[in-house]
């Protein structure tokens, strides 16, 4: 399915790989047969590699990465639980409804203690395809999720820093449509800032009914990149990437 290029200033992004097909209308976790995939040199666990796992339930289908083979046996369990676990929470609201849905995924490893995963995929449950996305961060050395508002004062500054930030158009990165910018912005500009500031409280909640604006976020090496939930006709969601230091850490 089409993965969405992202402009990924010095991190290194590794694409999921497909996983064996298994039986309709079971609930699997079948690791892909293929080699681990060698990701990053870590200080102090040792090299990262992941397997390929794959989720079934029906017509859905989520792709997600396993690290394998860290020194610290303990922390590799804590964070493979953590990113299956989202994998699987998100989704729950499309278990009832009839239509495909594959997740496929890119781990994103920055220089630094953060990685995500991002997954992305359509569903064809409505009129049209809706294009997904969602991601997990998690603080590799303490094996802990990481939420955008654990880690920035979320208020009206950061509202206004987001607006003014980096477009990103995943449709077409190396040149964005400018007159779908404006439209998003004016359609963020639509909700006042309080009812943002509610909204990014529940940022980076796996589960859609948990975050019913879909707001993801991703770490770059000094940069987080936000994704916004949109309507159909402005792309389905929108990213910006702002610069860390243009936030307030908490």
């Amino acid at each position: 399915m089409k993965q969405i290029p992202v402009a990924l200033a010095l991190a290194i992004i590794l694409a999921g790989c497909q996983s064996q097909q298994t039986p309709p209308a079971q609930h699997t976790d079948d690791v892909d047969n293929k080699p681990p995939q060698q990701a990053v040199d870590e200080e102090k666990a040792g090299p990262f590699e992941f397997d390929t796992t794959t989720f079934e339930n029906g017509k859905l289908t989520i792709h997600y990465p396993q690290f394998v083979n860290m020194l610290n046996e303990e922390l590799e369990q804590r964070i493979n639980n953590l990113i299956k676990e989202d994998a699987i929470l998100f989704l729950n609201p499309y278990q009832d409804g009839d239509a495909p849905l594959q997740m496929d995924y890119e781990v994103i490893l920055p220089e630094s203690d953060t990685f995500s995963v991002q997954y992305t995929g359509n569903y064809n449950g409505g009129m049209y395809p809706t294009h997904l996305l969602f991601t997990t961060n998690i603080d590799f050395k303490k094996g802990e999720k990481i939420r955008l508002p654990d880690l920035f004062v979320i208020d009206e500054p950061f509202i206004e820093t987001l607006k003014k930030a980096k477009y990103i158009d995943w449709e077409n990165p190396p040149d964005p449509n400018k007159e779908k910018q404006d439209a998003i912005i004016e359609y963020l500009n639509t909700f006042n800032n309080q009812d943002f500031i509610e909204a990014f409280t529940k940022a980076d909640h796996p589960e859609p009914n948990e975050n019913p604006y879909g707001i993801y976020s991703y770490f770059l090496n000094h940069t987080v990149v936000i994704s916004i939930q949109l309507p159909h006709a402005l792309g389905d969601h929108a990213e910006f990437e702002v610069n860390t230091r243009d936030l307030v850490r908490k």
